[in-house]
């Protein structure tokens, strides 16, 4: 699966690009650990000046306003959690399996982001803020990410009975609510053996729509 172009599927509808150097890249770093160390609400252009090493000017002429930097760090973020899961798949050739481990990536990645832990825990209204932003530019992105992996599935004869931009939204949905809602009840998604076993017995039925091992 090419990330690029999945990705640029999912900024074709409106988010700008991303800034590229390392000026940008050491903002959007120091905006990251700021709102790891005091909550996506408390997020200021001063703040991550100091943390970053720059001057106020230099932030606002890369990202616009603290609003602009704080929707660049969260798709910034965004893909890198894309990359990760393309890796965790690499090499996964079945469609189930695919699904499975991508899954497992998912909420393994997005349990060790320091900025999505603490927000869910403390801050959850701004953590679906932040999901919300410049058109749910975030949600775009997971419904495309997605999307793209069914219709890999599609091209092999799976699921052909599916529409994939309806399951992209509808599984970035679900995976924003395990993400958001406390571990509770009988579904475990928080180890990896609970994770890659809901995936197994739940997901791959729902998706597929073939039984899981």
């Amino acid at each position: 699966m090419d990330l690029g172009s999945v990705l640029g599927r999912a900024f074709a509808g409106g988010a700008s690009e991303l800034p590229e150097d390392t000026t940008a890249t050491r903002i959007l770093d120091a905006a990251v650990s700021e709102c790891a160390s005091r909550g996506i609400g408390a997020l200021t252009i001063d703040g991550v000046a100091r943390r970053a090493g720059v001057n106020r000017v230099t932030i606002y002429r890369r990202f616009g306003d603290r609003d602009s930097m704080l929707q660049a760090m969260t798709l910034r973020e965004g893909r890198r959690m894309a990359e990760g899961i393309l890796v965790a798949i690499s090499g996964v050739e079945e469609p189930a399996d695919q699904l499975v481990e991508a899954f497992v990536a998912a909420m393994r990645l997005a349990e060790a982001h320091p900025v999505i832990r603490r927000t869910a825990e403390f801050e959850p209204q701004d953590l679906i803020a932040a999901g919300l932003a410049d058109g749910a530019a975030l949600l775009v992105l997971g419904s495309t990410f997605i999307a793209a992996g069914v219709r890999r599935a599609q091209a092999d004869g799976v699921a052909i009975h599916l529409d994939a931009d309806q399951v992209g939204e509808t599984m970035a949905r679900l995976f924003a609510s395990f993400i958001l809602l406390p571990a509770q009840h009988a579904i475990d998604v928080r180890s990896a053996d609970g994770a890659r076993a809901y995936a197994r017995q739940t997901l791959v039925p729902l998706v597929l729509g073939v039984p899981g091992p």
